[in-house]
């Protein structure tokens, strides 16, 4: 078995703008191996959509730069209107991520808008299965019945390629995070009674009638789900940038993590909570962000990765050739193809520019190919990485090269 972190966020921004690197970077565990950051109410009018799908969105972008620093790479994200999920891992795991797919629901006006529902990204990682729902699902008190429809619409709804493997709750292991939108019993306290509660620290009381743990517990919906204890105050609704809650709304533990092992998985996937809290420091929204740090354990499968020759620098003006190997199970398919990035890469999209393999096999050298770079392919001087990329998108990487340069013409 191998052990790995996985660092969960969710947070309702309320169309706000992202915060500043310092004061994002305080809701982040730098040292996870896995980042999964879903947001809701992202600001979504027509001009920021174009905008956001010219140059990327403020909150993907602003959360990217924070994590560059800590050598994190994005590995894959989905947008649904507000919606958002991105998955960063470190640069050390990225050749372990195989067979990513995305998948979503829309659930507001009745399933034909995305303001509500779910985004979704699943992978497989060293012999197990992970799925990362993002969900925002249906709000106001007295809207149960409504809440618990829309889980089970996201799960009949959301199917995956892999025979094994076609659905959400098919997975070795289920992080199920967002703006959920459960709130306290209907026929329970006012907002000015459950302000005063919390006022005398008496969340217990609260939490009796917390509509998610009484559907938990009689299995109307997240059947076999788990989430850790709760030590935080309700995360909604508070007047922002106050610290005050908002009378006008009863508070409540809408923003939530859940997780869930397959029924059969415990004998070789484990899951511990480490830490689940909310950040009122981060009061910018009217929701506070919520995080779980995750220890866990996978089966451990060896992923043997493609490999490469040691590529020697050349010349921007210059052909060049670059020899790599495939692992015994591998299998050479045409539409894989190779991807050029600049070392440090940050993202799997921020490739420079790519070729398709195979290369020229050579005779001497079995499961081993050699591709020919042609002149002017990397045409700006820099430390660049190749990478064998799958054939089907959203592409991961099975292996990367050691770093190399192309020089000046001059050099």
């Amino acid at each position: 078995m191998a052990s790995l972190s996985v660092n969960i966020i969710t947070w309702n921004v309320a169309t706000t703008q992202p915060p500043s690197p310092t004061q994002l970077s305080n809701i982040f565990y730098s040292e996870a191996d896995f980042i999964a950051f879903g947001l809701q109410e992202v600001k979504s009018q027509v001009a920021n959509r174009i905008v956001d799908s010219l140059v990327g969105d403020s909150w993907t972008n602003s959360i990217r730069d924070v994590l560059a620093s800590n050598d994190y790479v994005m590995v894959h994200s989905i947008r649904l209107v507000g919606m958002l999920l991105a998955l960063f891992c470190k640069r050390v795991h990225l050749t372990s991520i195989q067979n990513i797919e995305t998948s979503y629901t829309r659930r507001g006006l009745s399933g034909y808008w995305g303001n509500k529902g779910a985004v979704s990204i699943r992978f497989n990682f060293k012999g197990s299965s992970i799925c990362l729902v993002n969900t925002h699902l249906t709000p106001h008190d007295n809207n149960l019945e409504k809440r618990i429809n829309d889980y089970y619409s996201i799960i009949d709804s959301q199917t995956f390629q892999s025979e094994k493997i076609s659905t959400i709750l098919d997975h070795d292991l289920i992080f199920w995070f967002g703006d959920l939108n459960f709130r306290l019993d209907a026929n329970s306290f006012s907002s000015k009674e459950i302000i005063q509660l919390l006022s005398e620290n008496n969340t217990k009381q609260l939490l009796e009638i917390d509509e998610l743990k009484q559907v938990m517990f009689q299995n109307s919906a997240f059947g076999g789900f788990n989430e850790s204890k709760i030590n935080f105050k309700p995360t909604y609704k508070f007047i922002p940038e106050s610290g005050e809650y908002d009378e006008k709304r009863r508070p409540a533990w809408t923003d939530r993590i859940l997780y869930k092992l397959f029924d059969d998985s415990q004998k070789h996937e484990q899951v511990t909570c480490v830490n689940y809290q909310s950040h009122p420091e981060m009061n910018f929204s009217d929701h506070l962000p919520v995080s779980g740090l995750f220890e866990i354990k996978v089966k451990g499968g060896d992923v043997n990765p493609v490999t490469f020759d040691p590529i020697e620098s050349w010349p921007s003006d210059s052909s060049a050739k670059i020899i790599y190997n495939l692992p015994s199970h591998f299998e050479a398919v045409p539409t894989h193809w190779l991807a050029f990035y600049l070392e440090g890469f940050t993202s799997l999209n921020d490739y420079v520019t790519w070729q398709l393999t195979p290369g020229q096999h050579l005779p001497d050298r079995p499961r081993n190919y050699e591709v020919e770079i042609a002149r002017g392919t990397l045409r700006n001087p820099g430390k660049y990485v190749v990478a064998y990329m799958s054939d089907k998108a959203p592409y991961s990487i099975l292996g990367i090269s050691p770093s190399f340069e192309v020089t000046d013409v001059d050099v």
